[in-house]
């Protein structure tokens, strides 16, 4: 019987021993060079291969071809966005009509309406400096990827940073809008046209006060103790508060900027 371990001894306890780590021995040395031979069998073999300048073709089928080992590093990791995306912006179309004219503010013999449609005009001049600049800002901002990668994966990275700019300007814009009627409605600013509260003075008087009534709704909603009444607008008597010509696209708030943002100015 092979004993790889013999120590040319003589006793039968030692040369049994020996022959037991003979077996010991060869079973594992089969079992090691069976895992190698099986390894080698079923594993990829990797083969490093350099492409220099590939085309886009070239690229696309070795991707295919070697989805999870392909590795293709850029040149230049960075470009700007102006480079390859272009963004047209569509406003309002509010905002290019004639209740933003000057002609047509001029026309209305109500200074509540003047300045309804001159703050409009306004903030139709802030809205699209704001957006312009954003964007201007944007598209001087630069991609970066140390990799290349498929034309698929590009194009919902764009569309994701595309929908980010969208959500981080409108967010900012309705923050500052939200900034000023907070401060409207927390100092409780009286308006000059009768929109919260109702004040008045009277001829020859010496009170250095000037007594005030808040606005109360149609629906009981009094602009003294809430922000955020709306009555239907149109036009009224203004003896008897009679209601001559409904404006169904025009809703009265307790301030210019509620008016606006709860009207429709639908005909």
């Amino acid at each position: 019987m092979v004993n790889l371990f013999d120590s040319e001894s003589n006793n039968i306890e030692t040369i049994r021993l020996e022959r037991i780590i003979t077996k010991l021995y060869l079973l594992v040395f089969s079992i090691c060079i069976y895992s190698i031979t099986i390894y080698i069998l079923f594993s990829d073999i990797t083969i490093d291969q350099s492409f220099t300048n590939p085309s886009e073709n070239d690229y696309n089928n070795l991707l295919i071809s070697y989805s999870k080992s392909l590795d293709c590093p850029c040149n230049k990791i960075s470009i700007a966005y102006k480079e390859f995306i272009e963004i047209n912006t569509t406003f309002h179309q509010i905002c290019s009509s004639d209740f933003v004219n000057m002609k047509w503010i001029n026309y209305l013999f109500n200074e509540g309406y003047c300045a309804y449609f001159l703050f409009l005009s306004n903030l139709c001049e802030i809205s699209q400096t704001t957006i312009n600049n954003a964007i201007e800002q944007f598209i001087n901002e630069r991609f970066i990827n140390t990799k290349l990668i498929s034309e698929t994966e590009f194009n919902i990275q764009i569309e994701n940073i595309i929908l980010q700019f969208q959500n981080v300007t409108l967010t900012k814009f309705s923050r500052s809008l939200k900034l000023l009627r907070d401060i409207m409605n927390g100092n409780a600013f009286v308006s000059s046209y009768f929109l919260n509260w109702y004040w008045w003075r009277e001829r020859n008087s010496t009170f250095t006060t000037i007594p005030i009534s808040p606005i109360i709704m149609k629906d009981g909603c009094s602009c003294g103790t809430q922000s955020d009444c709306i009555d239907s607008g149109g036009i009224y008597y203004s003896l008897n508060n009679h209601e001559i010509f409904a404006m169904p696209g025009l809703h009265i708030g307790c301030s210019v900027v509620d008016t606006l943002l709860y009207s429709t100015f639908e005909c």
